[in-house]
């Protein structure tokens, strides 16, 4: 910006200045402030009305200072409030409310109810097989024939049940060959939907039969497929082959002769046992390759053999 020497201006022209200061003073004034000192010299102005017994150097001075002073610029907002940031409140716990003892039996059903689901679901169901024997379709046969004569089911199949004990040689032959060959139809079609599962399916369908069967009380019929992995013989069931083969307990009953096994086994050294040891270990290794290779799966763990 240019700058100006005050003591150049027009205004000071009419002042006494050898009696306004008592030593030289230069003040700088910007543009702007020589324009409004500019307005004041082209007004009409005497000597007179200068007052000469006044003190000409602090008057001046101190008006020059205040002419001169610009208002501070404003504060610029920065437009973010603060906001007091209030704790939250630490969460009610929630009281578990207790149930009744008809609601825990409810809860319980139900849990049972939705157990068995996911069993029955995960158990698979075979294909529904057709009659297989010829007893089974000489009765079914005449129960159309039963019914004529009676009002209840109970009572047509009874009826039926009487009616198949007279067929005929020829009906009787008839019905043999139908068996036959509707056991074959299923066998063809029990195969072709054991196909349609991977054989992990049809493993993990096969304990789910068996844990079916022990909480519901039942028998289930577990699903064959030849191509499950054969579990490993243990040393001991080794041992009891051995000895069942041998000849000389063929005699003894059942429950005798798995007690004087037990018995023997019992009596081994850790050497005599050591050969149905190492039958094991290598049942063992061929049942975690087919495992993995059949399943694709890591086998469970080895359990420990007595």
């Amino acid at each position: 910006m240019p700058l100006n020497l005050v003591r150049r201006g027009g205004f000071f022209r009419h002042l006494h200045v050898k009696d306004a200061f008592t030593r030289p003073v230069r003040v700088i004034a910007s543009q702007s402030h020589i324009g409004r000192v500019s307005f004041v010299v082209h007004r009409p102005f005497s000597r007179a009305s200068i007052i000469p017994n006044a003190p000409r150097s602090s008057l001046i001075v101190s008006n020059l200072i205040r002419t001169y002073a610009t208002a501070g610029r404003p504060k610029v907002s920065t437009g973010a409030k603060t906001t007091k940031t209030k704790q939250k409140a630490a969460p009610k716990k929630k009281v578990k409310k207790e149930l009744t003892e008809a609601q825990k039996e409810k809860k319980k059903a139900k849990d049972f109810n939705k157990l068995v689901r996911e069993l029955k679901k995960t158990a698979l169901q075979p294909p529904k097989k057709l009659p297989s024997t010829p007893w089974t379709l000489a009765v079914t046969s005449k129960i159309p024939e039963a019914q004529q004569t009676t009002k209840t089911p109970g009572e047509a199949f009874k009826k039926a049940t009487e009616l198949a004990q007279t067929i005929s040689a020829e009906e009787r032959e008839r019905f043999v060959e139908q068996a036959n060959a509707n056991k074959a139809a299923n066998k063809t079609a029990y195969d072709e939907w054991i196909q349609e599962h991977t054989p992990l399916q049809i493993k993990e369908a096969n304990i789910a039969r068996r844990r079916l069967a022990r909480i519901k009380d039942t028998s289930l019929s577990l699903l064959r497929d030849d191509r499950l992995v054969k579990r490993p013989n243990s040393p001991y069931i080794y041992f009891f082959k051995e000895r069942h083969e041998a000849g000389d307990l063929k005699y003894m009953a059942a429950a005798d002769l798995s007690a004087r096994v037990a018995e023997e086994w019992r009596g081994l050294t850790d050497t005599e046992k050591q050969k149905y040891n190492d039958l094991f270990k290598a049942d063992r290794e061929r049942y975690d390759r087919e495992y993995r290779d059949v399943y694709g799966l890591d086998p469970p763990a080895e359990r420990k053999s007595s």
